[in-house]
C-alpha cells in the first residue's frame, strides 16, 4: 500500500521494513502505512529531529527565513488579508498559517490544511493540522485525524474528505462546508504522501550525533563518580543490605553512573565496575555533514567562520541560499492561491513573501567588531534591508 523508502544498508538499521494492519474494527476503508506497527513514522521523525540540537537549529533558522517577513500584492485588499486579519477560529494571521505550513514541509514533507467555507463557498476559515495527526485512505479522496495512532480508535478518529470535496455540517441553521486540503513534497516512488529525502539522510547523522552526546553525559558523570561492586565474605541480610545502600548513598550518582551494589563473594573489597570504550571525537564530523546534507550555510546561524569576521560573507551566504527559500515559498503560495482564486474575490495573480535576513544574524556578530564597523553595517547593511 505504500512506495518502497527503505534503502540498502545503514538505512535500514533505523526504519527496520515492518507493517502491521491498523484495527479498523472490520471496515473496508483501507489505511496507506508508513513504518513500524503502529503506523507511527511522522512521530519517529520529529523525535529523531528532537535528538540534535544541530539538526534543530538548522531547522529552526531556516524556518525563520521560508516564513518571510510578510505578503506583498497589487490586491491591497489581498496583502491586508495575508499581512493583519485573522483567518481561523485560533485568533492566527496568514504569517501564522504559512510558518506552520513551511515547518510542517520541511519536517515531513506533507501539509493538510482544514478550509471551512459558507454556503456560498467562500473561504472563512484557513488552519493547519499536526501532519502527524493525519493518514490518508486508500481512495485518495478522505482522510483520517487521530491524536495518537499508536491506540487508534476508529470510534473516536474524525473522518473528513479531501479537497475539492467537501463535508456539509448545519448549526444553528447555518450552512457551512469543511474539507482538508494535502499539500506534499514530490518525491520519486511516492504517489500518495510527500517526504523529505534529504531530511531521512540527515536523521543518519542525528542518530550518531545523539549518541556521541549520550556518551559524553555520561562518561563526565562517571569521571566523578564511579560505579562500585561491594563484595561481601557472608551473606548479607536484607536489614544489612538496607544499611549498604544507605552508607553509600550519598557517594552514589544516577543510575548510570556512581552506584555501588553489593554482592556475595570472597573477602570484602570495592571493585571499580565503571564502563570504558573508546571513541574518537577527532574523527567524528557529524556536525559538519549535517550542514552539508541540509545545504544551510554556518553564517546565517551567526556560526563564525574562519578567524575574521565579514559581514559580506553573511549577505553572500544569503543571497546564494535566497533561491531555495523562494522556491518552497513559491510551491506553497501557490497552493493557496489555488484556495484563494477559487474561494475569495482578492486578485492573487501576483503576489509574492518579502524576504529580509534577520538582523539577529548581525546582532550575533557584534562582539567580533569595532565602533567604527559597527556602524558601518549599521549604516549600510541594515538600511540595505530595512531593518531596524
Amino acid at each position: 500500500a505504500t512506495a518502497d523508502v527503505h534503502r540498502e544498508g545503514d538505512l535500514e538499521d533505523y526504519f527496520p521494513k515492518q507493517s502491521v494492519d491498523v484495527n479498523l474494527a472490520n471496515s473496508k476503508d483501507d489505511i496507506y502505512k508508513w513504518f513500524e506497527p503502529a503506523n507511527n513514522y511522522p512521530e519517529f521523525v520529529i523525535q529523531s529531529i528532537r535528538h540534535s540540537t544541530t539538526l534543530e537549529a538548522i531547522l529552526f533558522e531556516d524556518l525563520i527565513y521560508k516564513t518571510g517577513s510578510g505578503f506583498q500584492s497589487s490586491d491591497s485588499l489581498f496583502e491586508n488579508y495575508l499581512n493583519k486579519e485573522i483567518v481561523n477560529i485560533d485568533n492566527e494571521v496568514f504569517k501564522v498559517v504559512f510558518k506552520d505550513s513551511n515547518d510542517h514541509l520541511n519536517k515531513l514533507g506533507n501539509v493538510f490544511l482544514e478550509l471551512v467555507f459558507d454556503e456560498n463557498l467562500r473561504l472563512l476559515s484557513i488552519s493547519t493540522i499536526q501532519p502527524q495527526k493525519c493518514r490518508l485512505i486508500k481512495d485518495d479522496k478522505s482522510i483520517w485525524i487521530y491524536p495518537d495512532w499508536a491506540k487508534f480508535n476508529k470510534e473516536k478518529a474524525h473522518k473528513m474528505p479531501l479537497y475539492p470535496k467537501m463535508k456539509k455540517y448545519k448549526s444553528e441553521g447555518i450552512t457551512f462546508y469543511k474539507s482538508i486540503y494535502h499539500i506534499k513534497t514530490k518525491a520519486l516512488g511516492f504517489d500518495h504522501y510527500g517526504i523529505n529525502e534529504k531530511l531521512i539522510e540527515a536523521l543518519l547523522l542525528n542518530e550518531k550525533e545523539h549518541r556521541r552526546n549520550e556518551w559524553q553525559n555520561q562518561q563526565l558523570k562517571k569521571g566523578f563518580k564511579k560505579d562500585f561492586f561491594l563484595v561481601t565474605e557472608y551473606p548479607l541480610s536484607e536489614k544489612e543490605k538496607k544499611k549498604v545502600d544507605e552508607s553509600f548513598n550519598e557517594d552514589s550518582g544516577s543510575e548510570n553512573a556512581g552506584g555501588v551494589y553489593a554482592i556475595e563473594g570472597e573477602g570484602a573489597k570495592l571493585v571499580a565496575a565503571t564502563s570504558s570504550y573508546e571513541f574518537d571525537f577527532n574523527k567524528d564530523d557529524t556536525t559538519e555533514k549535517t550542514f552539508l546534507k541540509m545545504g544551510f550555510p554556518r553564517s546565517l546561524l551567526g556560526i563564525k567562520s574562519g578567524a575574521a569576521f565579514s559581514v559580506e560573507q553573511v549577505e553572500s551566504d544569503y543571497d546564494q541560499y535566497l533561491p531555495k527559500i523562494e522556491h518552497q515559498q513559491a510551491f506553497l503560495m501557490s497552493e493557496f492561491n489555488k484556495i484563494f482564486k477559487e474561494h475569495t474575490a482578492f486578485n492573487t495573480n501576483d503576489v509574492n513573501v518579502i524576504n529580509t535576513p534577520p538582523s539577529v544574524i548581525l546582532q550575533n556578530y557584534m562582539q567580533y567588531m569595532n565602533d567604527e564597523q559597527k556602524n558601518k553595517v549599521i549604516e549600510q547593511v541594515f538600511k540595505r534591508y530595512g531593518i531596524d
